[in-house]
């Protein structure tokens, strides 16, 4: 990633101003300064991730499997970088999977068996979410956010 001719064009302070927190992490971790020679970023396997095949209401292969985000390949390909997925995750979450749920559950009245919360396997997820959620909230811990933000920017 070559910023030459951004600094050139708009000046190394402004770039600066832009992207220093990004060079900065760039030149500690390889030892190189940005602004005078390319980033050496790479596509890497990310980029090559597809998803799971799915149709355009969001389900699989797999009757009744409906595959959401980034986990599946719909619009966006083999195109995992972070704004996209999240984007693509909003996207399914509150305009697509509300209404081809919808669908498939008025389309599939009958044929799918009827399970409540005195279902085993309800009672089981219900559980290990409540363990779960005990274990955190019994951890005790010392540190704030705070310290904890202010030691990952010190190893940044």
């Amino acid at each position: 990633m070559d910023f030459g001719d951004a600094i050139q064009r708009l000046g190394k302070d402004i770039v600066e101003d832009r992207y220093g927190n990004l060079f900065e992490m760039y030149e500690r971790i390889t030892g190189d300064n940005p602004y005078d020679r390319p980033m050496m970023i790479y596509p890497a396997s990310h980029y090559t991730m597809g998803g799971l095949w799915v149709d355009y209401n969001l389900m699989s292969n797999i009757p009744g499997l409906h595959v959401l985000g980034e986990a599946n390949f719909s619009d966006h390909g083999a195109n995992r970088l972070g704004a996209s997925a999240l984007m693509q995750g909003l996207a399914d979450g509150y305009f697509v999977i509300p209404y081809t749920i919808g669908d498939f559950l008025a389309n599939n009245t009958g044929k799918l068996a009827k399970i409540d919360e005195t279902h085993p396997e309800f009672k089981k997820s219900e559980e290990d979410v409540k363990n779960r959620t005990n274990e955190l909230l019994n951890i005790k811990g010392k540190k704030t956010p705070t310290q904890f933000h202010k030691e990952l920017g010190n190893i940044m």
